[in-house]
């Protein structure tokens, strides 16, 4: 019996001259002819011979991507160099390639070119959709096929949510539909995804940047302190007030003028005006050197030294014969509508006459009408007696309100502040030299005791320990 045999040849990849080409020969009976004693074809055995490469110190095999990124927590990998050049711009914000005519900034160049296109007009948009009525028209096969499908009727968008059957042909029609139906009342379309988070946004810009305060990692100190014991381990903050607070409380502004034995300061802007002092003083004490020295030979009695010395009195008044000047602006401005323009603020309640300065109506206060007006108000509905009424020179010396203020620590109204026995409100201890006295201030607000102990003492407390301190503290009065 005859048998038919078929040859073909497989055609595959082009190889090098002389490379074995396979012969697939096909047999009409199974049975009739084996593949073992009549086939003249041996299957070539591929054995993995690629050599394992170096990658960031590693060597790696079975990978063709031997450049990888070498920021911490991130794996990409790529095959050329210049795409991870591409892909380190993303890590280290570096975008030179910028628009012409609007200035914007990209990673890549591709990046530019597709933006570059948005400022030509629409007519030389090469794709044209076909469509009767319609005169869009495209940059890529790509768009032109989504708006064509648009007018097909096709909805890709299907709802993710199971049970419901709704699909769109927009993605933010989708989005609106998932914020209305299937989210509390009010939800915006760009909802965040992190875990525990309920909020929502009307842009997808206003999504991402909220996005980045779910990053523990997103702040870092560069204070020197901190940059020399964080090699391994560096300073993280989630949000930008969690950094201030560290810079505040582990690096506060510090003085190192010899006389001031590191004194700190609350803001950058106290420090600084604090040692404009320095530079004051200092160009006074050179100035009066020579003064004194000149000084000697005259006879006649010496120049009495202004209040804040003479240095730094920019600010002068402007007015005719005027010649005051001033170290603020403020201090000029209130000059000149005293003196010059007459404003006057300040009216005493008992007799109607006004001053230009507080502390004038204080005095006047004080010696005009220190005695009390309580014999015409005998009869009034008032039950406080004569006795227990201020008198005006106790509301001056503060006596009154040191009074109200202990009445109010025994009714549990109001706490002292705690300086400086801060045991279990900060982690450390303000050692006793016997200097430091016990302060005296009362607060009934727990946002003025934070401050207060911030400003006065320099000391950050937590709200909430403050809050369960002061809870204590009112209970057990």
């Amino acid at each position: 019996m005859a048998t038919q045999v078929t040859t073909l040849t497989v055609l595959g990849k082009r190889k090098s001259p002389g490379s074995h080409v396979g012969t697939l020969r096909l047999v009409g009976s199974a049975s009739e002819v084996s593949c073992s004693e009549h086939s003249d074809f041996e299957p070539e055995i591929v054995k993995n011979t690629a050599k394992p490469v170096l990658i960031n110190g590693k060597l790696t095999t079975g990978t063709k991507k031997r450049y990888q990124c070498t920021y911490a927590g991130c794996s990409k990998a790529y095959t050329k160099p210049s795409r991870l050049a591409k892909h380190e711009r993303t890590h280290t914000g570096e975008r030179p390639f910028v628009c012409d005519t609007c200035q914007k900034s990209y990673f890549r160049e591709s990046h530019l070119q597709a933006h570059t296109r948005t400022h030509q007009p629409e007519a030389s948009r090469p794709l044209a959709c076909d469509v009767k009525g319609c005169g869009k028209r495209f940059w890529t096969t790509q768009h032109l096929k989504v708006h064509q499908d648009w007018h097909n009727g096709a909805k890709p968008f299907l709802c993710t949510k199971e049970d419901c059957c709704e699909a769109f042909s927009k993605h933010h029609q989708l989005r609106a539909h998932i914020a209305e139906f299937h989210s509390p009342p009010g939800t915006k379309p760009y909802i965040c995804d992190h875990e525990g988070c309920t909020k929502s946004f009307s842009t997808n810009q206003h999504l991402r940047a909220h996005k980045k305060t779910h990053d523990p990692h997103r702040y870092t100190c560069v204070h020197a302190d901190c940059l020399a014991k964080s090699e391994e381990t560096p300073n993280f903050f989630p949000n930008w007030t969690a950094l201030q607070n560290h810079i505040r409380t582990a690096h506060p502004p510090t003085c190192h003028h010899d006389s001031c034995s590191g004194r700190t300061f609350a803001s950058q802007k106290g420090l600084r005006a604090h040692l404009k002092l320095h530079e004051e003083r200092e160009l006074e004490a050179q100035i009066r050197g020579h003064v004194d020295s000149d000084a000697e030979e005259d006879l006649g009695p010496p120049k009495k030294r202004r209040r804040g010395g003479e240095i730094g009195r920019d600010w002068k008044c402007d007015f005719d014969g005027c010649t005051k000047d001033f170290k603020s602006k403020k201090a000029m401005t209130i000059h000149k509508n005293v003196t010059h323009l007459g404003k006057r603020d300040f009216v005493c309640p008992d007799c109607d006459k006004a001053f230009g300065y507080k502390h004038l109506l204080q005095r006047h206060t004080a010696k005009s009408h220190s005695q009390n007006s309580s014999d015409e108000e005998g009869d009034s509905e008032s039950t406080t007696s004569d006795d227990e009424k201020p008198n005006h020179i106790e509301l001056i010396t503060g006596k009154t309100y040191s009074t109200q203020a202990q009445l109010k620590v025994s009714q549990g109204k109001a706490a002292t502040c705690p300086f400086p026995d801060l045991e279990g409100l900060v982690q450390y201890r303000i050692p006793n030299t016997g200097d430091i006295k016990p302060c005296a201030h009362i607060f009934s607000r727990l946002y003025d005791l934070r401050r207060h102990l911030a400003a006065t003492h320099g000391v950050r407390v937590e709200k909430e320990v403050l809050r369960e301190w002061m809870e204590r503290r009112k209970s057990a009065s």
